[in-house]
């Protein structure tokens, strides 16, 4: 069996049914499949199996068309955030010796830098240097069949974020990228019904679920612009399901917008990436009833790690009401091994804090020419997540947060997300973030970071008399309040750039 089949198997079974939608452009399974095998095509003329490819573009459906056609071609896929800046792009593209970059008219500037003396450098929506411009892309022969049956070939290089120093390249071969789908096909309700909006970018998590749902039958849907127009799509195409991460989630619960539209066609909602904010859950709770889906994953192992679903969102209570749970991340994906183990690999014992370590056919191949960070993370067919978690008494997994993260404050762990999930639930608090900084007394001290929700004031005395009985010494000794806190590209808080801000206070006292 080639290594696109599945696709192609999805193409001609449902030609007939919308495939994919991006504004006012649409696209049958049979529109779709010709233009993907012609792209495909013009890429295998252009280069050699295996070079890599950067995506660089806001959300179109291009960028969806280049996805399918990269791994019908043979030739690895090396996703762009469409934030990132000139200056990470060209890092990006330097360490894994990309000979080809696709992007679009709103991050083509940051590609002018590029040393272009061997890359093609294409946009879809114009010109090309280097190699065919994207209308004769879409014109060529088309390649009939891929002609690749090697799962073990790469498939593409997903770089992490960051925020630690040099980004590394994550290796996924088709294998694992097929593990993922399958994953979701078996353990996620997605249906040939489906109608899928993508407002997350789809060079991270939202580009993970198009192959699943095509697979289905189901719509793929492009919400041009950001989350503010997902309300407006979701009324007109009748979605029936969308993924994000938490703060979009509780923007759009908290905007005026979403009283004026109707969302009664949603059905499933996922989120992930970072703790979901307890009035957030709520809020979602009460507007849409039990819809939502956590999914915890990384880029090492991608997507589908352990899922949290629509009915274990709620603990039954003795007297029969039913309570949310807050901060849990389920339980392991159907063909997924968990094991949380102490620093000597041993395993800890249920209600020890662990590190999250996975065994599953969909984790990483390793670093892009990073032999050491590779063998730091690879133990024995183990991933070891840096992430720290729990076994709670009713069976589930609760993230306590990063190994990195964690401090030691007067001889004392501290674990910053545990810090964030009891401020969340401070009257007048929308979000925070907890991040640990020097102290000659303590030698470590929690340092809190809280945005205040709308028409609310938080103060620091409010604040620690809301945590101080629930923390006691875990409260935080300092406190900043910030219009918003700083994002990532992928939609993440970036408490890089808060240690920064306190490394530059330090230096100024």
């Amino acid at each position: 069996m080639s290594i696109d089949a599945p696709v192609q198997n999805a193409f001609r079974h449902f030609a007939g049914r919308i495939a994919l939608i991006d504004g006012g452009r649409r696209w049958t399974f049979a529109e779709l499949e010709r233009l993907v095998n012609s792209v495909a095509g013009g890429l295998s003329q252009a280069l050699r199996p295996g070079s890599r490819v950067g995506l660089f573009m806001k959300n179109r459906a291009e960028y969806l068309v280049l996805q399918l056609a990269l791994e019908r071609a043979g030739l690895v896929r090396v996703p762009l955030n469409a934030l990132y800046t000139a200056h990470e792009v060209e890092k990006i593209v330097a360490d894994c010796e990309a000979t080809a970059v696709f992007c679009d008219d709103a991050c083509e500037a940051k590609v002018k830098g590029l040393d272009q003396s061997a890359l093609w450098l294409c946009n879809v929506e114009g010109s090309a240097s280097g190699g065919p411009e994207w209308e004769t892309l879409t014109r060529a022969p088309a390649q009939a069949s891929s002609g690749l049956d090697d799962l073990d070939a790469l498939g593409s290089i997903n770089y992490t974020s960051g925020s630690s120093g040099q980004p590394k390249g994550v290796m996924l071969t088709h294998r694992n990228w097929r593990s993922v789908t399958k994953n979701m096909l078996i353990d996620r309700d997605i249906r040939g019904s489906d109608r899928l909006a993508h407002i997350g970018p789809l060079s991270h998590a939202s580009g993970t679920y198009f192959t699943p749902f095509l697979l289905r039958g189901a719509t793929n849907i492009i919400v041009n612009g950001n989350w503010q127009q997902l309300l407006a799509t979701i009324e007109h195409e009748k979605v029936t399901a969308f993924s994000c991460v938490p703060t979009v989630l509780t923007r759009i619960l908290n905007s005026p917008d979403i009283e004026r539209h109707d969302t009664t066609s949603l059905r499933w909602i996922g989120y992930g990436a970072e703790a979901i904010q307890p009035t957030t859950l709520d809020k979602a709770v009460k507007r849409w009833g039990p819809i939502l889906t956590h999914n915890y994953g990384l880029t090492e192992a991608m997507m589908t790690c352990t899922r949290l679903g629509a009915d274990d969102h709620f603990e039954a209570r003795p007297d029969g009401s039913r309570m949310l749970r807050h901060g849990c991340i389920g339980s392991p994906y159907t063909f997924v091994d968990i094991v949380l183990r102490a620093p000597d690999g041993a395993p800890v014992k249920d209600g020890d804090t662990g590190e999250i370590t996975i065994r599953a056919e969909h984790i990483m191949q390793g670093y892009w020419k990073r032999p050491k960070e590779t063998a730091d993370v690879l133990k024995d067919g183990w991933l070891w997540s840096g992430d720290l978690a729990r076994v709670g008494g009713d069976g589930l997994i609760y993230l306590v947060g990063r190994s990195k993260e964690m401090l030691i404050s007067g001889g004392f762990n501290i674990y910053p997300r545990e810090i964030e999930s009891c401020l969340s639930g401070c009257p007048g608090v929308e979000e925070a973030a907890v991040i640990g900084m020097p102290d000659r007394e303590f030698g470590e001290i929690a340092v809190a970071f809280v945005v205040a929700s709308s028409g609310h004031a938080a103060t620091a005395s409010t604040c620690e008399a809301h945590c101080k009985p629930i923390l006691g010494f875990r409260t935080p000794k300092r406190w900043h309040f910030l219009a918003a806190l700083p994002r990532t590209g992928n939609g993440k808080v970036d408490k890089a750039a808060l240690k920064n801000q306190l490394s530059h206070e330090a230096i100024g006292s």
